[in-house]
């Protein structure tokens, strides 16, 4: 699969972690929060089989079966117990003695997958965060918690175990870490565990965890350390796999113990934000604040699991390139073990055609324009090539075996084309080392043709009618053999011949003997046998010319009407047509033959004195009588049985043809028939000899052809000299001067972009202006030949608010194009992705309500409050309660006891939301009710057509878009995308149509119920009314569907308002009700507050009930 954007994945149930862990106990759980665009956000309680966060206890020991690693204990409302830490199992101490500290940055390879981005660093701080900056400069502690909570509008990405003001400046209390690369399936105990928790959590059984982090904040102590009371213990472990991503927080059961009373300001925070839009506070948010400080106590009255949240940090799940690119390379060996330094492409389209080693291959991986050209030889593997419209060469690439052309482009993709890290495709290029076509030396082709003429492979011709078997080429070198010969017969009653068969033989040290036939049937057809054995020809739906292949380990046969051509290996080749019942053929042999050949084509060694060499040795110097020249031939006669096996006719020993010396003098009755001939003495000869003026001109016809294809093959595009890597900084020109060995080349830009110019004299001017992405390609083509060349420069542009901050050595690639941006070394007090903000004491946000003066810094602390004013605390008179302690059960149902210095150190309880009272006693207020039954979802049919061709995974996250950013985020997932097959219309206009199922998500609280059943299938025609702005690559989820109507948009089930009451109740509290509203949902409301009470009586929600 291509690029993804994120796409949310189901909810899972926790039936069976929470029945194989505590059988009496009703599993529940509760949901992420999105924000709207109303500013409100949905985080509620929710069904019981989805989720992405929980409180929850760990697996029991049934639930490995893959780890061998010990479980972690569960004992009910005990807690869960830490991972192992510390020195003992392999962690790394860090702490500094200050106020606040940040830990190393953390770089893990395959990025970090939050919300919908890839995050390439994190860090820690002794706040009890773990924060993804935006820049490697951007490192600040944030010791202040946001007083509102997550809202998907934060400025800051960061998972937050437990983000509250810690100190560890006076020498209490340390943090451990440790860092596990598990790219390549290392062992780890601890991973190992941690994945079983996540497969058991999210009801998928295939994770498998490529990256973990563990944090674990040991004795923390609260600002101000030397005054506060209690520490805190608790650990991090953040996962993924590369495409998914969760967090768990572990609270050391007992070791939460700072004192709520001596928290000023905003308390804790835990949950994380996504720094784009994606959010999720823990449920302990909606908790009275004592129970916050105490997540290790917090019991969830319907998992009874406690000390454990859960967190899926994922927004969508979308494949991970680095990850895949990486895991590839190390399967890899550094440097191939067969020969690829021998092999490159041809230098166009044009030329590559005429060489018949490369044969055209439709890959489908670029856009219209763009044809392909492969080559595969099996004891050196194969080369493929690109090539532009006008056939210029794009790029080459290595293929060890032709089945695994799709198995060797997509490691390419995963490195260099579906990532932003140009060093991963350096590593790649050092496994597939780039192809290009500077070295490509053409093949040598030789033709025999007509009554037969013969051109060798160092381009002497003669004419030699020799009856008999001949051996046309002989070659061999270390690696491989190549044999043709050539059977010839007597043309009708003349005194000359022509061929009617060719056979070929090609060996290599990897293949056996492989051998090809060439017959000439009646009306110029051709019998081809493999092996012995008739070829059966197939439509070749590469080409799309009307070719037939026939493909055979070791060769590649190929027909287009009479002319029949064999590829051996990819490395020598034949062709063969028939024309006037008479076979033409040409050989083209690879330039390792050269030194190496013997036959009737000649010593290949561009010495054209010794072509004419016998097979004993000695040389008829070129210019000989013809009649020396067919003792030459003869000598290569084959005696006995060759490759075309015994003929069938017998042959008279004393044929001697006509020599054209002969025919000359006696030329004056035809010089009508060879008028036409202009001279061409291969046309003159056949005409005379044959007295035939048509079979003449087929032999000047072919004779052409091969002269024009040799031509071609010899014929290079003009170069392009110059920069291969343009570098520029934001808003200043640069400039680089192409140049070309062609004095006619004319230089252009395959696209236009705003920020380029380029001259037809090859002076290229960049400026650039902003970061948008574009592919630089510089074409230099030839009016004369009407060749071109192409060359893609890498585009590297600084965007750093000062030159001298530029890092060109460390770029990210824009997009799918050329364009990478240069890394910035921050200095002088600057920080951001750009070095773009100065430092400023109002970075971090002050304590709260505490203002930040510009340049100076935030003012002072609050009434009653002491500290630098971004650190603030009570005053140190709070030792004055250090002695003082609730009485036992001071406070009733649940609620949390503390002393209070501002009430003279008196026990004073905080309350859950439904009590009224000082002693959490007497109820009456409102709350949100608990999740009874496994929720059903609400689902719909969309009916979908689009004009864009759009992959099923494109259209998938097409509408997950669109509907996850309806007004109300409930939306789920598409359970099912679906191509619905239609006639073509009139138009011939390729609409695609599609039905999808879409799934969203009942939630109790709010207007969400409302929305669901009374607005959501308006809502969604109009959300498929406008076209979404292209927001990623692949897949991408801007498809421009066609409007639809409310008709397109289907029921499937939607549950009414009586029917979801049933799957609510009031825990708890009895005598509550379960109210419905349209704007508010379900809330569990004390009869006290609709008027319980007759003729002015005083209503009191009472343990019992309510009473007057």
């Amino acid at each position: 699969m291509k690029g993804a954007r994120w796409r949310r994945v189901p909810w899972v149930s926790l039936s069976c972690l929470c029945l194989c862990l505590l059988p009496h106990v009703v599993p529940g759980m509760t949901t992420p929060s999105l924000k709207t665009d109303g500013g409100r956000h949905t985080a509620t309680s929710a069904p019981p089989t989805t989720s992405q966060t929980i409180i929850s206890t760990t697996p029991s020991t049934a639930m490995h079966t893959r780890s061998t690693a010990a479980p972690i204990p569960i004992l009910p409302e005990k807690g869960v117990s830490l991972f192992p830490y510390g020195a003992g199992a392999g962690d790394l101490k860090f702490v500094r003695r200050t106020v606040d500290f940040t830990s190393p940055l953390f770089k893990p390879a395959t990025g970090f997958p939050l919300g919908s981005s890839l995050r390439d660093s994190l860090y820690f701080t002794d706040n009890g965060q773990i924060i993804f900056p935006e820049s490697d400069y951007q490192i600040f502690s944030y010791p202040n918690p946001l007083p509102t909570g997550f809202t998907g509008q934060d400025p800051v990405a960061l998972v937050a175990p437990f983000w509250d003001d810690a100190d560890f400046s006076t020498g209490r209390g340390t943090t451990f870490y440790q860092e596990y690369e598990t790219f390549y399936g290392e062992h780890s105990l601890l991973v190992q565990e941690a994945e079983s928790w996540i497969r058991k959590i999210t009801n998928n059984g295939g994770y498998k965890a490529r990256w973990t982090l563990k944090v674990t904040w040991v004795n923390a102590h609260a600002y101000p350390a030397q005054w506060t009371l209690g520490s805190n213990t608790y650990q991090a472990i953040l996962s993924t796999d590369g495409s998914r991503s969760y967090a768990l927080f572990l609270y050391q059961s007992g070791g939460m113990q700072w004192d709520v009373a001596q928290r000023s300001g905003n308390p804790v925070l835990m949950g994380f934000s996504s720094g784009d839009g994606y959010f999720e506070n823990s449920p302990l948010m909606s908790q009275p604040v004592w129970e916050r400080y105490r997540p290790d106590r917090f019991l969830n009255s319907n998992s009874g699991l406690q000390g454990l949240q859960f967190y899926r940090l994922h927004r969508e799940e979308r494949p991970n390139y680095r990850l895949e690119c990486l895991q590839w390379l190390k399967s890899q060996p550094r440097w191939p073990s067969w020969g690829w330094n021998q092999v490159s492409c041809p230098c166009s389209w044009q030329q590559g055609r005429r060489d018949l080693r490369f044969q055209p291959v439709s890959i489908g991986r670029w856009g219209l324009g763009s044809r392909q050209l492969c080559s595969f030889t099996s004891w050196r593997g194969g080369v493929c090539c690109s090539y532009g419209p006008w056939g210029e060469f794009r790029e080459g690439w290595h293929v060890q075996r032709p089945w695994q052309l799709a198995q060797e482009l997509e490691p390419q993709s995963w490195c260099c084309r579906w990532n932003d890290k140009p060093y991963l495709c350096a590593l790649y290029q050092q496994r597939r080392p780039h192809v290009g076509c500077a070295t490509y030396r053409p093949p040598r082709p030789a033709w025999m043709f007509g009554d037969p003429h013969i051109t060798t492979l160092d381009g002497v011709s003669y004419t030699f009618n020799g009856l008999g078997d001949f051996l046309l080429v002989g070659a061999q070198d270390g690696n491989s053999s190549f044999l043709l010969q050539g059977r010839t017969a007597q043309t009708g009653s003349a005194q000359a011949t022509n061929f009617i068969a060719f056979a070929a033989q090609y060996r290599s040290s990897s293949l056996g003997p492989v051998t090809v036939q060439w017959l000439l049937e009646p009306h110029d057809a051709i019998r081809v046998l493999l092996d012995n054995q008739t070829v059966t020809f197939q439509p070749d739906h590469e080409d799309g010319g009307g070719q037939e292949t026939f493909n055979a380990t070791g060769v590649l046969l190929s027909r287009n009407g009479s002319e029949v051509s064999a590829s051996f290996d990819g490395w020598a080749t034949v062709s063969v047509i028939a024309l006037s019942n008479i076979l033409h053929a040409s050989a083209s042999l690879p330039p390792e033959y050269q030194n190496r050949t013997e036959g009737l084509l000649g010593v290949w060694n561009n010495n054209l004195e010794d072509d004419f060499r016998m097979p004993n040795g000695s040389t008829i110097p070129p210019g000989s009588p013809e009649e020396m020249l067919f003792h030459f031939g003869m000598a290569w006669q084959i005696n006995g049985t060759g490759l075309l096996g015994k003929r069938n006719d017998q042959l008279p020993s004393n044929f001697t043809p006509v020599f054209y010396s002969q025919l000359q003098k006696n030329s004056s009755w035809a010089e009508h028939l060879i008028s036409n001939c202009d001279g061409d003495s291969s046309c003159i000869y056949d005409t005379l000899a044959l007295r035939n003026a048509s079979i003449g001109l087929h032999t000047r016809e072919v004779s052409k052809n091969y002269e024009q294809a040799n031509a071609t093959l010899n014929q290079f595009p003009p170069s392009i000299n110059g920069g291969r890597v343009v570098e520029a900084y934001k808003g200043q020109t640069t400039l680089i001067q192409y140049t070309s060995n062609a004095e006619d080349a004319n230089f252009t830009l395959r696209d236009s972009c705003t920020d380029l110019e380029l001259f037809e004299n090859g002076t290229l001017l960049w400026t650039p202006k902003s970061l948008e992405p574009f592919t630089l390609e510089i074409l230099a083509r030839s009016a004369k030949i009407g060749l071109a060349s192409a060359l893609q420069p890498r585009t590297v542009v600084c965007h750093c608010n000062a030159e001298s901050q530029c890092l060109y050595n460390q770029t990210s690639r824009v997009g799918n194009s050329s364009l990478e941006v240069a890394g910035c070394k921050c200095d002088g007090g600057t920080f951001g992705r750009y070095c773009e903000g100065s430092e400023d004491a109002c970075e971090e946000p002050c304590f709260p309500s505490v203002h930040c003066v510009p340049g100076k810094g935030c003012e002072a602390c609050p009434p009653n409050l002491t500290g630098d004013g971004r650190h603030c605390a009570a005053l140190g008179s709070s030792f004055l309660c250090r002695n003082q302690s609730c009485p036992v059960n001071y406070c009733y149902n649940q609620g949390h006891c503390y002393i209070s210095q501002t009430l003279g150190c008196q026990p004073t309880c905080t309350c859950p939301p439904a009590f009224t009272d000082s002693r959490c006693f007497l109820a009456g207020n409102n709350f949100s009710p608990t999740v009874n039954l496994e929720l059903p979802l609400r689902v719909i049919q969309l009916l979908l057509s689009e004009e864009e061709n759009a992959s099923m995974a494109d259209v998938n996250a097409s509408v997950a878009y669109r509907l996850g950013t309806l007004d109300m985020r409930a939306f789920l997932r598409n359970s099912q995308v679906e191509r619905i097959d239609s006639a073509v219309p009139a138009s011939g206009s390729p609409i695609q149509h599609w039905m999808v199922i879409s799934e969203f998500q009942y939630r109790p609280r709010g207007p969400v119920i409302d929305f669901l059943n009374n607005q959501l299938l308006v809502a969604v025609v109009e959300a498929f009314l406008y076209h979404v702005p292209r927001r990623s690559e692949e897949p991408r989820n801007d498809v421009v569907f066609q409007p639809i109507s409310r008709e397109d948009v289907r029921d499937v089930s939607a549950l009414n308002v009586s029917t979801l009451k049933a799957y609510f109740r009031c825990d708890g509290y009895k005598g509550y009700d379960l109210v419905y509203s349209p704007q508010s949902g379900f809330t569990c409301v004390s009869p006290c507050s609709r008027g319980y009470c007759d003729h002015g009586g005083q209503c009191q929600h009472l343990p019992s009930g309510p009473r007057c």
